[in-house]
């Protein structure tokens, strides 16, 4: 597993409040833990990639992975290009682009953390059929969001994010779209995945989970 020490001195070039988010972010989620589930080699693609802090862990998990990432939000993907500048990092890109309406490449996996909940319904059921049409069999896609159980912790949760996106504009968006798990599970076999549940959230005041999902 990457270590939080090998992220900060990634991010030694980035200014005072990247360098701040990323002390926050590791505190309140178990972000490290996802990256052992992503294969070890192959294509993957992170969407809605922000500054592109999970592609630095997948980069530093295996150099054998070939990362592309992608978000909406120029200034972070500017950030994010940044990075990888600084690191020479050959096997990571990173460009802008709506995850709901562009068309996504051929990949071995896809990932999404803590992307979905930030895009309505509609627009989350796009993204995962076009992550199906473009994984092969026994392809994977690693999603990582919020669960709405228990009841304390997803209300915790939407305060938190009402600071973050509503008050402080760290997030683009202005309304929030929460799944339960087993509205999430639903979707996802109708879509052709076997998926397997991993809670995350001991230790934390949020409902963290993990869906690993692989194509049938």
């Amino acid at each position: 597993m990457v270590e939080k020490t090998e992220i900060f001195q990634a991010f030694r070039s980035a200014g005072p409040l990247t360098k701040a988010y990323l002390g926050i972010k590791f505190k309140i989620c178990p972000l490290l833990q996802v990256e052992p589930h992503l294969p070890r080699r192959g294509r993957l693609v992170d969407l809605g990639c922000g500054n592109g802090l999970f592609a630095a862990i997948l980069t530093l998990g295996s150099a054998e992975r070939r990362i592309t990432g992608y978000d909406l939000d120029p200034k972070k993907i500017r950030v994010a290009q940044e990075l990888k500048a600084a690191n020479a990092w050959s096997n990571l890109g990173f460009r802008p682009g709506d995850i709901v309406a562009m068309d996504f490449p051929r990949a071995d996996a896809f990932s999404l953390i803590d992307v979905l909940y930030l895009i309505p319904f509609s627009g989350q059921n796009a993204i995962l059929r076009k992550c199906a049409r473009a994984l092969p069999p026994g392809g994977l896609l690693i999603i990582k969001e919020m669960n709405t159980r228990p009841r304390w912790k997803y209300a915790w949760n939407i305060i938190q994010e009402t600071l973050a996106v509503k008050v402080i504009g760290f997030t683009l968006g202005s309304r929030f779209f929460f799944r339960s798990c087993p509205d999430f599970l639903t979707l996802l076999s109708s879509l052709g995945f076997e998926t397997t549940v991993i809670e995350l959230d001991r230790g934390y005041w949020y409902p963290h989970i993990l869906y690993v999902c692989r194509k049938s």
